[in-house]
């Protein structure tokens, strides 16, 4: 029961205030379930009622009225009737409990969608040096599974468990003077039935499973890209275009999963509808081969007290509280939830850059850092200059060039482009001005152009400006030897592509959103000599674009001979 009041306090504790509104409500339904359980398991009174008194007409209003309305002749037609009206009964309390089951169903997916895309959101808002840090496979784990598990596991389960205790408790207290010994009679209405059941709900879970099967992949796919290509969806802007994917796919896949959790719980109010039709049977044949209805009623006792509700109450709720117990590692992870419930982001606004780029006497220190890895470091660089960095490994080169993009924020100074302090408000538009070119260029699982232009549908592609920008990173011709040109599709991490043509990729699209200010972190340190000079020679014709400002780390001073200045971070730059 600790595990039960645990996962209660929890949904409390997470569930946002409109969000609250709706459990309050999902909990309303949960009761009225169990009072539908209830009214089914009542409706068998007056059927008993009928069969251990004689003379039922005389003694009772009630069985004289529908004795007289259904020009009723004798007693055995009353008891057919009030079965067949306690059927119907539990029949439509089957039927109004399945729709309780989709809205709960509804509830707990939807916090599913939500829950995914605040903690995506999150993610992102945790920035550059998270994503460098944290394994991506525990943040797909989180966005994807841990959110899932967590709805169809604790907040389902939890539900389900409370209503199965109060039916539980219901039943026990209205059943507890019946004895069961009439499996046979029940084995051959309910195994039938279920069987009937089972084959029509399998092929329905079949088409469940296509589904899962197609839509898993390319949810994982969208998450996967938007989390290995942080960088490239910062730029280009299409962080929402990522997000927009995932709740598509999202969607999908909770209406998927409503239809399974309404195949999984199915087979109990089959088994119930079944077993009243049992009740139903066992009373023709009572009432016409049997000699005393008091044998007939402790067979109709049998069966309501153990073989309808108990056990398969209690195994419910025992695999429920398993389900509770293996998922509660998914409320650590909810754990960022409560914090928040809607973030508004700062308001956007413009920035220009028609003089310099400035970091005036800046340090920098990583959060979990005793040291800083820059201290007061000074360097301005003009429009239209192109400027190479070096220096060894651990000199702060990468860290700086890092802070230039915006990607890490400055510990002590300030990082002024023209004459503007730069901070997060100017996200946006500034990140409009930025090409960047890694080490390992990331490559999505798409065409040769959906790589340029990254983050855009290919509706959105200009395919006249792809050209261009494939020319100017010396890819035209190889473009044009792939089997349909650049709607070829290029691999996975571009595996169709050389290491210098998965450079050029990145160079393309920095031109294709055509940005001011270019950055290449050790982008040929990885290739063999001569592509190396080919990638440079590209690097160095883009530097006599006028008004394009280039920034470069390399390892080699030969990939900066064409460079205005090199910056040389000797070991004084570090503390």
């Amino acid at each position: 029961m600790k595990i039960i009041i645990q996962t209660i306090q929890f949904i409390r504790s997470i569930l946002p205030k409109d969000q609250k509104v709706k459990a309050i409500g999902v909990s309303i339904l949960l009761f009225i379930n169990s009072g539908l359980e209830l009214i089914g398991l009542s409706a068998m009174l007056p059927v008993f009622a009928v069969l251990l008194e004689d003379n039922m007409v005389e003694k009772y209003a009630w069985a004289n009225w529908i004795y007289t309305t259904f020009g009723l002749t004798d007693d055995k037609q009353l008891i057919i009737l009030l079965t067949s009206f306690l059927f119907v009964i539990v029949l439509l309390k089957n039927v109004g409990g399945m729709f309780i089951i989709k809205w709960q169903s509804e509830f707990a997916m939807g916090l599913y969608g939500d829950f995914a895309k605040r903690l995506h959101q999150i993610y992102y808002r945790k920035g550059f040096a998270f994503f460098k840090e944290e394994n991506s496979n525990v943040l797909f784990r989180n966005i994807h599974l841990a959110t899932q598990n967590f709805a169809n596991q604790q907040l389902l389960g939890v539900l389900n468990v409370l209503n199965e205790i109060v039916i539980l408790l219901l039943i026990v207290f209205g059943i507890a003077y019946y004895d069961l010994n009439i499996m046979m009679l029940l084995a051959v209405i309910v195994i039938p039935t279920f069987f009937i059941f089972y084959k029509y709900v399998q092929r329905k879970s079949i088409a469940i499973s296509d589904v899962r099967r197609d839509v898993n992949p390319r949810l994982s796919k969208n998450i996967f890209q938007s989390i290995f290509g942080y960088v490239d969806v910062l730029i280009s802007g299409s962080e929402n275009t990522f997000r927009e994917r995932i709740t598509n796919d999202v969607d999908a896949l909770a209406e998927t999963n409503i239809r399974a959790n309404i195949y999984n719980l199915a087979p109990t109010r089959v088994i119930e509808s079944s077993l009243m039709l049992a009740i139903l049977v066992m009373n023709v044949y009572g009432v016409y081969y049997l000699d005393s209805r008091l044998e007939l009623l402790q067979l109709l006792g049998v069966f309501a007290i153990a073989g309808f509700r108990i056990m398969p109450s209690i195994n419910r709720m025992m695999t429920y509280i398993n389900g509770l117990n293996q998922n509660k590692w998914t409320f650590e992870v909810l754990k960022p939830l409560k914090k928040e419930v809607h973030y508004k982001r700062p308001t956007q606004k413009e920035i220009t850059f028609k003089k310099e780029l400035y970091l005036d006497n800046i340090s920098f220190r990583y959060d979990d850092a005793d040291e800083n890895v820059i201290s007061n470091f000074s360097l301005k660089i003009k429009k239209g200059e192109t400027i190479g960095l070096i220096g060894s490994s651990g000199s702060g080169k990468t860290t700086i060039m890092n802070i230039l993009l915006g990607f890490l924020k400055v510990s002590d100074g300030k990082y002024l482009v023209d004459d503007v302090v730069y901070d997060e408000t100017y996200e946006d538009d500034f990140y409009h001005k930025v090409g960047y070119v890694q080490q390992n260029v990331y490559i999505i699982d798409g065409t040769l152009a959906e790589n340029v232009a990254f983050g855009c549908t290919v509706e959105e592609i200009d395919f006249e400006k792809v050209k261009v920008v494939l020319q100017k990173a010396s890819l035209w011709e190889v473009a044009n030897e792939l089997s349909d040109g650049v709607n070829t599709r290029i691999g996975e991490n571009g595996t169709k592509l050389s290491g210098g043509q998965r450079q050029r990729v990145g160079i393309a699209r920095a031109l294709y959103f055509d940005a001011e200010i270019l950055f290449f972190d050790e982008a040929t340190s990885a290739l063999d000599n001569e592509t190396e000079k080919e990638i440079t020679e590209s690097i160095n014709s883009l530097s006599h674009t006028d008004d394009l400002t280039i920034i470069i780390i390399a390892h080699r001073l030969s990939t900066l001979e064409e460079c205005d200045r090199i910056i040389d971070l000797t070991p004084e730059v570090v503390e």
